[in-house]
């Protein structure tokens, strides 16, 4: 290219830098690896919401929910997503630094224990012997002793093993694992898109034994919400109009996940996201009062079974977990 056709270029390219230079950056860290289950905020990234609201997003993936809440709370990440009952533990301990709820994302929490049939693992008595797989920071496996403990199961007697979150899923395929602890709408998809039969696949949810309680939400740092309360707004808009097309539409969010991460499945990508929506996210408060809805004496009683489950000195109150003064108006986070 000649001088003359580069300077034409940059000129003609000046408005686009002068436009990407005045948008906020933020930067969000993923509850796990990129699939269906964040498509959403990939879809609005695809459909130039975060743009529109005056945002230059980066999305980044992570080990578990342990492991997110940490890099927000360091300041490496604004924004996150995060299990709030991981989220729950760390804030007793790190009070001055623990990140805020900002818009709850899963209406009923995903922690569950999934085995197959073989396994004979059906309610938490019989783990007792088996080996059980886990990642190091994901939210079902933080919550596991918390589990045992509220269903009488003595851990010690439960065979841990502690494996990378690439290889667990794996491993119960192998039979190297009697079962895994991790969120069911990962641990399912993940075991069908390898050949493995639904009706093969046992899950035992946290919920239906004593640990009713929210999933995953959207995080944000202290030092986000003090100083940049106006950006965190836009990003939740832009976040929730992503959420709502991505439910109404899941072809679309498998769609785009599909483009980020090439290796996944389309169909399973759709399903796992329909199961999301069906069994987490669309429940009679959601329909009514959107996504991102939080019922502060539901959140009381958790945070109570957490301080419990744990052992910790004391639960957290409502405010010191969630702030929902960022939320969009009900009409566009409304779904189903």
């Amino acid at each position: 290219m000649n001088i003359a056709r580069r300077s034409l270029a940059a000129l003609l390219a000046a408005p686009f830098v002068a436009h990407a230079q005045g948008l906020e950056r933020l930067r969000l860290v993923l509850n796990f690896h990129p699939d269906g289950g964040t498509a959403a905020f990939f879809l609005a990234k695809e459909r130039g919401y975060y743009r529109e609201a005056g945002i230059d997003l980066t999305l980044d993936g992570s080990s578990g929910s342990g492991d997110a809440i940490t890099r927000v709370a360091s300041g490496a990440y604004q924004v996150g997503v995060g299990d709030m009952a991981t989220l729950a533990q760390f804030l007793v301990r790190n009070p001055d630094t623990a990140p805020r709820a900002v818009m709850p994302l899963h209406d009923s929490s995903p922690q569950a224990v999934v085995s197959l049939a073989r396994s004979g693992i059906g309610k938490p008595s019989d783990l007792v012997g088996h080996v059980i797989g886990q990642g190091p920071s994901d939210g079902a496996s933080r919550m596991f002793p918390a589990f045992c403990r509220l269903n009488g199961v003595d851990i010690s007697k439960v065979n841990l093993r502690q494996v990378t979150s690439q290889l667990r899923d794996s491993l119960l395929l192998t039979q190297q694992v009697d079962g895994v602890t991790g969120y069911d709408y990962t641990v399912f998809f993940n075991l069908k898109a390898n050949g493995t039969k639904p009706e093969d696949i046992r899950i035992m949810r946290y919920g239906d034994h004593g640990m009713d309680f929210y999933g995953n939400a959207i995080l944000a740092s202290q030092s986000m919400i003090a100083e940049r309360p106006d950006v965190l707004r836009r990003f939740l808009a832009a976040s929730a109009r992503g959420w709502r097309e991505t439910l109404a539409d899941p072809a679309a969010g498998a769609a785009i996940i599909k483009k980020e991460v090439p290796l996944l499945d389309e169909a399973i990508e759709t399903e796992r996201i329909t199961f999301l929506r069906d069994n987490l996210i669309w429940t009679p408060r959601t329909r009514l009062e959107g996504i991102g809805t939080m019922d502060l004496a539901r959140l009381r009683e958790g945070l109570a079974v957490v301080k419990e489950g744990f052992g910790l000195p004391r639960a957290p109150t409502e405010a010191e977990i969630f702030d929902g003064r960022f939320l969009p108006p009900i009409a566009e986070r409304r779904v189903g």
